[in-house]
């Protein structure tokens, strides 16, 4: 499975989304059309307001999308906010300009208030604070074999290696010499018509397919390194599913 679970995944989405909800509540409730309500909408001047509308929900869906450290309390934070803010919620005030807040949010908070009870428990929220068990970020291995060089003081003393084995977060390299742990280099990669340098750090000595070499971490600097390593992926994985209809075929 490589997607993250389907309940984040809806939750998150109606939360990014619940300011249109409240739109076609306002639609609804008052019979305006759509020009009164979007007048209305954007006369709101309070900075206060203006949060409440557009992003409390909001900044609370892309947290619990991103399940991270910070997401977690981050979503719980904001949901306790809003528990308060719906507790004091005085009559026909912004930014639901009805008796009673919009009952979409309302079963949207009791939704979020049934998840903090659920991921208090300590192997629900054990995903937030350890990336082993996010099991859909970890990235596609292809075994494909290819040369490449590494350096580590040096720029100009390049070491020939063989990568066995890459994804997008790391490698292993077929190397017989001795490098320590934790050291940097700089790996130069080319596979067909895509060619480039990434800092990476070894991280482990092992073997692979009966041949000992070293596990690297890639260390992207800039974001054209992880675009640029991102095509050399692509253009491996279209080898790779070459080479499984070809055995396919035999």
């Amino acid at each position: 499975m490589k997607k993250k679970p389907l309940v984040f995944i809806v939750l998150g989405v109606l939360h990014l989304v619940e300011p249109i909800f409240k739109m076609l509540y306002f639609k609804m409730s008052t019979a305006f059309d759509w020009p009164t309500v979007f007048t209305n909408i954007m006369a709101v001047r309070g900075a206060e307001d203006v949060f409440h509308f557009w992003f409390l929900f909001p900044i609370a869906g892309l947290a619990l999308l991103s399940v991270k450290k910070w997401s977690y309390p981050l979503f719980v934070g904001i949901q306790a906010y809003s528990i308060y803010i719906h507790l004091t919620y005085e009559k026909f005030s912004w930014p639901y300009l009805s008796e009673a807040p919009f009952l979409g949010s309302l079963i949207l908070l009791g939704a979020n208030i049934l998840m903090i009870i659920y991921f208090a428990m300590p192997h629900v929220r054990k995903p937030f604070f350890d990336k082993d068990v996010r099991w859909w970020e970890h990235h596609r291995r292809f075994n494909i074999p290819f040369p490449c060089t590494f350096s580590i003081v040096n720029p100009n003393k390049l070491e020939d290696a063989y990568v066995l084995n890459i994804s997008l977060s790391g490698a292993f390299i077929n190397h017989m010499g001795i490098v320590e742990d934790e050291q940097h280099m700089m790996v130069n990669l080319s596979f067909e018509d895509v060619h480039l340098s990434i800092k990476a750090e070894k991280v482990s000595s092992h073997a692979f397919g009966g041949s000992m070499g070293m596990g690297v971490k890639f260390i992207y600097e800039s974001f054209w390194d992880r675009i640029r390593m991102k095509r050399l992926i692509k253009t491996i994985a279209k080898a790779n599913k070459v080479q499984e209809k070809m055995a396919l075929a035999a």
